[in-house]
């Protein structure tokens, strides 16, 4: 017979209980907080209720430490000042102009206004690209770090030539150690600072301890886990640069003449002209996807202009060098002509 699955209530949480031709009767917790009860085709739900109640101490326990480990996973925007650190340093995103760099990514570690991340606009359109290239780039980032940091912690390891890199492609560990394949270190890991990775490959390695682990706990809890979004409101619009016409839109993917989904962060409202999500139920304010950012027309007409300098940005002309549309001085300056559906200069 199949393996079958039911839910009991068990006090103030849900409890699935698993039967199949098992023998044995045990509960576990699993990563994500669900408790299991494992048991034969005979088990009842009072069998499960009463290894439940039981083990209630060893339940609780575990989902405290569950809720003191496990990560925040916290977002992050694609707009300029955007912070990441890496290895413990803090970053800053930029987005600039194609022309201006090949590759899409690129590091400055030390400036004048500290350590940026330089990211092309043209990635920036598309979420999972960008995912791509930053997930790629810590990857890289912290195997650059264990070449010069690792041969150290190898010495107090049986096996100093264990093999060490950094995985892409591991979810739910921040380390594995492989009998034969060595160690693996989840990308984000790279985020730490120096001290807090060594601290994490000890333990990973059962070695001595380097610092306090309760503040590796904390950092491994905070780190970014890849998850980016769109600008989401009209003054950030500038910095997400304009996407060609036939361009799906960057946040819903709506097709060019259709209308935006309800939940879409750069759809305008029909009726006030502003961010759309959350406004009005239905679609009587959805508006449609020409295939370009709403308000880029107008920008065009108005001659409204600004481009980054390392004080902040200042207004420009539409032809000197990293010029974009000033969104802010658009919906500062002019009003929403319901009848006309763009944004209109004072009369």
């Amino acid at each position: 017979m199949p393996t079958s699955d039911r839910t009991i209530r068990v006090g103030t949480i849900d409890v699935t209980v698993r039967t199949s031709n098992r023998t044995t009767l045990t509960v576990t917790v699993t990563q994500s907080g669900n408790i299991i009860v494992r048991g034969p085709y005979s088990t009842t739900d009072t069998d499960a209720a009463t290894l439940v109640e039981r083990r209630h101490s060893w339940i609780y326990r575990q989902l405290s430490r569950l809720a003191e480990t496990t990560p925040d996973n916290p977002r992050r925007e694609l707009i300029r000042g955007a912070g990441f650190d890496v290895l413990g340093r803090p970053h800053r995103l930029h987005i600039v102009a194609d022309d201006d760099q090949d590759e899409p990514l690129i590091q400055y570690r030390s400036t004048p206004t500290g350590g940026w991340l330089h990211i092309r606009r043209s990635t920036t359109l598309k979420l999972d690209e960008a995912r791509r290239n930053i997930i790629n780039f810590y990857a890289e980032t912290g195997r650059e770090w264990l070449k010069l940091n690792f041969p150290q912690i190898a010495r107090y390891t049986p096996n100093s030539s264990i093999p060490v890199t950094y995985s892409t492609r591991m979810r739910t560990t921040w380390t594995r150690n492989h009998p034969t394949r060595g160690l693996a270190l989840h990308w984000a890991t790279a985020q730490l600072p120096p001290t807090l990775l060594h601290e994490l490959i000890h333990r990973a390695l059962n070695l001595h301890t380097i610092a306090p682990g309760r503040d590796l706990n904390n950092a491994l809890r905070a780190l970014w886990l890849g998850r980016l979004s769109t600008p989401t409101n009209a003054a950030d619009q500038r910095l997400h640069p304009n996407p060609a016409p036939t361009d799906h839109c960057p946040d819903c993917s709506a097709p060019p003449g259709t209308l935006h989904a309800d939940r879409c962060d750069i759809a305008r409202c029909a009726i006030t002209g502003f961010q759309r999500a959350h406004c009005h139920p239905g679609n009587t304010c959805n508006t449609v996807w020409t295939g370009e950012l709403p308000g880029g027309l107008e920008c065009t007409e108005y001659g409204y202009y600004c481009r980054p300098t390392p004080d902040g940005y200042e207004p420009c002309n539409a032809d000197d060098p990293g010029a974009m549309h000033d969104f802010n001085r658009l919906y500062r300056e002019c009003h929403w002509d319901t009848a006309a559906q763009r944004m209109t200069l004072p009369t």
